[in-house]
């Protein structure tokens, strides 16, 4: 397998837009307007849409989280979502590497991982050359310690 990086990061914020409308072009108008105000969206995972609706998960640095809040207090009248939620407490690890896609198995053993450390993951975003989990902020050293012994050692 090609070179894998564990990265951790601590100063990021979640914030959950609770029951948008599950319309085409929802999302352009919230991130839109995000970006016309300067913000950095580090992640983004949404619900499948129930009932119509769909909540919105986005990670933001901590510097940011109380601006993006009150922007985000405004979208919500806005499109008529439920409510607009923070949790400072979070942090994200990831696994890294080109092609990563491709390479049957890293998901499981990167949640296995994590579990066998009595961690509990929050949200989970995947790309082709990341696998990214939010999860409780102090157990981030736990976390990347499980995730190197994983994947860095002569393991892999």
């Amino acid at each position: 397998m090609e070179k894998l990086r564990i990265e951790s990061n601590t100063n990021i914020s979640k914030i959950v837009l609770r029951s948008v409308p599950d319309r085409a072009g929802i999302a352009a108008e919230i991130f839109g307007a995000l970006a016309t105000q300067g913000f950095n969206v580090e992640l983004v995972v949404t619900s499948g849409g129930t009932k119509g609706t769909a909540d919105i998960c986005l990670a933001v640095s901590q510097d940011q989280q109380r601006d993006i809040h009150s922007t985000l207090d405004k979208i919500r009248d806005e499109v008529q979502a439920k409510d607009v939620e923070a949790d400072t407490a979070v942090a994200l690890v990831s696994i890294t590497g080109p092609n990563l896609s491709k390479v049957p198995g890293v998901a499981g053993r990167l949640f296995n991982a994590l579990s066998n450390k009595g961690i509990n993951i929050d949200v989970i975003s995947t790309s082709l050359s990341s696998v990214t989990c939010m999860i409780a902020e102090e157990q981030t050293a736990a976390a990347v310690a499980a995730l190197e012994g994983e994947f860095l050692e002569d393991r892999v």
